[in-house]
């Protein structure tokens, strides 16, 4: 009796090891489908966050990009102009609301030449639950926090000075999305400081089972192309993230007004600048980086000095400038010396097209130009016809 007593209690406990092995495997193999997922675009896990409001007005939008060794926030004004699938230009917030957030998620991929597979939606009633959730939130403002409370009727200045300060849900959501006096990049500062305030108080200071509650508690609000699971792996790569590794950044643009609306235009070099730096661990050349000199080249009265001054402002070296060979030249070109990064570095800051060639394929005119060109010029830029410098 006793023997067979001991041997049913040896099947159990084998059975148990056995379901205990199966559950393990099973979670091992979805984890490590999880990761395989989120990681297949490269070492990163790019999200797009959108934060709305009821009526479905998007005002936040945020592209979280982390490894498993650093966090980047990068930033985007609501108006910043994208292109639909339709081909037509619009206002980020105005395609989230026509086409939907992974339209939004599309626009800003091409802009910025970086897939974004990932995107996660959130009514404010979600971000109000989760701050409540942590008895409120210590966010530091870099600088001082002025904005515009419209809730209430007459609206109401508020100004915060630089430093840390106490939020609780309300006043933490009123800071992420009140109109600021200096334009949308007022509140992009603002938004970041709070986003940073939550990843290290909500998640990288929680213990991780607190992480993955947080994340049941607030699913349901939730809309987005991640799966439970993997918002659960993304908060537990996040949870094992230094404090001290989260970035942040912004886009770089100009408020411009087409047909009556008023869209902020991305600057192209200083956002692929960023985007490098920041995300694909690069260092792009800058302005400051190119020698240039500039030569006349369609005749116009002080065209070299003009365009050399607006080269200058913005950041370039010049060399020297003069008269070209002739002024008959059709259009602008840019010669190439040393790097032909650079070149392209100037051709995407002017006002207009213009020709990429080198040496080899400009001889004659190159030729004549050469005795005039200082040591230790990159790129000889003759301004040609077209071009249009105030």
């Amino acid at each position: 009796m006793r023997g067979n007593t001991v041997r049913k209690q040896v099947f159990i406990y084998s059975g148990v090891v056995l379901v205990l092995a199966a559950a393990v495997a099973v979670w091992f193999f979805l984890t490590q489908e999880n990761v395989d997922r989120l990681f297949a675009a490269g070492d990163r896990v790019n999200v797009l966050l959108a934060g709305h409001h009821d009526d479905g007005t998007v005002d936040l939008l945020t592209l979280v990009s982390f490894s498993e060794a650093d966090v980047v926030l990068f930033s985007f004004p609501t108006n910043v102009r994208l292109r639909a699938r339709d081909g037509a230009f619009v206002r980020a917030a105005d395609l989230g609301q026509q086409e939907g957030i992974p339209s939004v998620s599309d626009g800003i991929s091409a802009m910025i030449g970086m897939q974004i597979p990932f995107y996660l939606s959130f009514d404010y009633s979600a971000l109000r639950m989760w701050i409540e959730s942590l008895g409120g939130v210590n966010v530091t403002l870099s600088g001082d926090a002025i904005y515009r409370d419209d809730s209430i009727d007459p609206a109401l200045r508020t100004e915060i000075r630089a430093g840390v300060h106490p939020f609780d849900a309300d006043s933490a959501i009123l800071l992420a999305t009140s109109p600021s006096e200096e334009g949308d990049l007022g509140r992009l500062a603002r938004q970041q400081a709070l986003l940073q305030a939550l990843l290290s108080q909500g998640i990288q200071q929680q213990t991780l089972r607190a992480v993955r509650k947080g994340i049941d508690d607030l699913d349901p609000p939730l809309e987005s192309n991640l799966s439970l699971s993997e918002l659960a792996l993304c908060g537990q790569l996040l949870h094992a993230i230094e404090p001290g590794a989260i970035r942040a950044n912004r886009l770089a643009g100009e408020i411009v007004e087409i047909e009556g609306v008023s869209y902020t235009q991305p600057n192209v070099v200083e956002t692929e600048r960023i985007v490098a730096a920041l995300l694909k661990g690069l260092e792009l050349l800058t302005p400051s980086d190119v020698q240039v000199a500039v030569f006349n080249g369609n005749g116009i009265r002080l065209m070299a000095r003009r365009t050399a001054d607006y080269l200058k402002a913005r950041g370039f070296a010049v060399t020297g400038i003069g008269n070209a060979d002739a002024f008959d030249y059709d259009t602008s070109y840019v010669i190439v010396l040393t790097d032909e990064a650079k070149a392209w570095v100037l051709r995407d800051a002017l006002p207009s097209d213009a020709k990429i060639v080198f040496p080899d394929t400009f001889r004659s005119r190159y030729e004549a130009l050469q005795d005039y060109i200082p040591a230790g010029t990159d790129i000889v830029f003759i301004a040609g016809a077209g071009l249009e410098i105030e």
